[in-house]
């Protein structure tokens, strides 16, 4: 019966995008992050649903002339870091596991970030996209949070249908996925029943993370709630009810779940801890022999296993070690602009929209969007800096969607002045006194 609905869905899906430009974006982004092949045990559970769904949103602009392609910086930026990328792998010291590694995300990584700026051009479809990405993970979290909490707790240790990497990445990425729904939650309809219903599902997504036992997550989302307490406008009353929710989810949640926060007072006994600073010092060691283009896309592992068979070799721990020794220097550098140019245009778009908002209240989702989106980006640089993150999507187009934002809200303004302008115009001409 499941796989009767969820194929269903998916074929509505899929002929939706065909039928609308706009819908094909929302059914990629839907397959993209919820992944619905995944719970499928039928046709679609091997079929390649992203690239099917990716080709469709790209035939469906194309036909009728919404494809349209622009490159703001951050996307020129973020190209340059692929072209590293790909050079890197054609002089990996293993180019087969290199190119096994990059072909599995030309896709995601190459054709759909130009797809998306050439046809999101609108705040509406960017609300849509922005509710369906975040929204698809967080159902996935809700179910688990709830499904787990039914069963007096468990650890996610492992990955199963519809996550996004093992128990740790996956904790760091839902840490972005609350800071994202969070900043959507004024778009929800103003009934009691619907907002007590959306918080609810964030406080199981919640649970989750904390299932996950990860020290990075726990701490990137202590990170996230905290600076959004304290960037409000009233910092001291939420912090205090943050404080107090904290206090009853420690009193609540078995303290088993926060039995590895007490190791960062020791991470030099910790193995966990101990591996890491170990695999950063390969990683840097890989960047010192190969500073321009480092050892090339997935081969931390193979190339330290070549050289030194006896060392106990894990991967690089951190997105930053992890890019600077296989991609080198310039490729940490690119990964570091794209990271700052995402911050500041979240931070510009969250100011610019502070004096909007109260003439233009139907826009405080892009206000609320960006100021969370930032908060968010701030945790997820500190979580990132402690796992493996560069093939993870969803915190490059989390990105991708916050620097839409302006522009698109800044068009929207226009339009709106524009409108305005001409209607205080007929109005004057209608006034005035007709000739002779």
């Amino acid at each position: 019966m499941r796989d009767l609905l969820l194929s269903l869905m998916i074929l509505a899906g899929l002929i939706w995008g065909v039928l609308s430009a706009p819908g094909s974006i929302v059914v990629l982004n839907w397959i993209w992050f919820q992944r619905p092949n995944d719970f499928s045990y039928g046709v679609w559970n091997s079929a390649p649903l992203f690239t099917l769904a990716l080709g469709m949103a790209i035939l469906s602009n194309i036909l009728r002339g919404q494809f349209r392609p622009k490159f703001p910086p951050i996307l020129i930026v973020f190209i340059c870091l692929v072209l590293w990328i790909t050079l890197s792998a054609k002089f990996a010291f293993d180019p087969d596991i290199a190119w096994q590694a990059y072909t599995r995300f030309v896709p995601s990584m190459w054709v759909a970030p130009i797809l998306l700026f050439a046809t999101i051009r609108d705040l509406n479809l960017l609300k849509w996209v922005f509710w369906v990405s975040a929204g698809g993970l967080g159902i996935n979290a809700f179910k688990t949070g709830v499904s787990l909490a039914m069963q007096g707790g468990a650890h996610v240790t492992q990955q199963i249908s519809g996550f996004v990497g093992d128990n740790n990445v996956f904790g760091l990425v839902l840490c972005l996925v609350v800071a994202t729904l969070l900043g959507l939650r004024s778009t929800l309809p103003p009934h009691r029943l619907v907002r007590m219903v959306f918080f609810g599902s964030v406080a199981f997504v919640l649970m989750t993370i904390v299932f996950t036992k990860s020290r990075g997550a726990l701490a990137s989302l202590a990170v996230i709630l905290v600076l959004g307490a304290s960037l409000s406008h009233r910092p001291l009353r939420n912090l205090a009810i943050l404080l107090s929710l904290a206090g009853i989810g420690y009193l609540v949640v078995p303290s088993e779940y926060f039995d590895r926060l007490s190791t960062f007072g020791e991470l030099t006994a910790d193995e966990s801890a101990r591996g890491r600073f170990e695999n950063w010092d390969l990683s840097w060691q890989e960047a010192l022999r190969f500073p321009f283009l480092g050892v090339g896309p997935e081969n931390h592992v193979r190339y330290n296993h070549a050289i030194a068979p006896d060392v106990k070799v894990r991967v690089a721990h951190s997105v930053y070690f992890q890019v600077l020794g296989e991609l080198g220097f310039p490729g940490l550098f690119l990964y570091l602009i794209f990271a700052v140019m995402g911050l500041r245009s979240l931070f510009k778009t969250w100011r610019m929209m502070v004096p909007l908002v109260g003439r233009h209240p139907d826009l405080a989702w892009v206000h609320d969007t960006a100021y969370w989106l930032f908060c968010g980006y701030v945790g997820y640089l500190l979580g990132s800096a402690f796992l493996n993150m560069l093939w993870i999507e969803f915190p490059w187009y989390a990105i991708f969607y916050g620097t839409m934002l302006r522009p698109l809200a800044e068009a929207e303004l226009a339009r709106r002045s524009g409108s305005a302008g001409r209607s205080r115009s007929i109005v004057a001409y209608a006034r005035s006194p007709s000739p002779g």
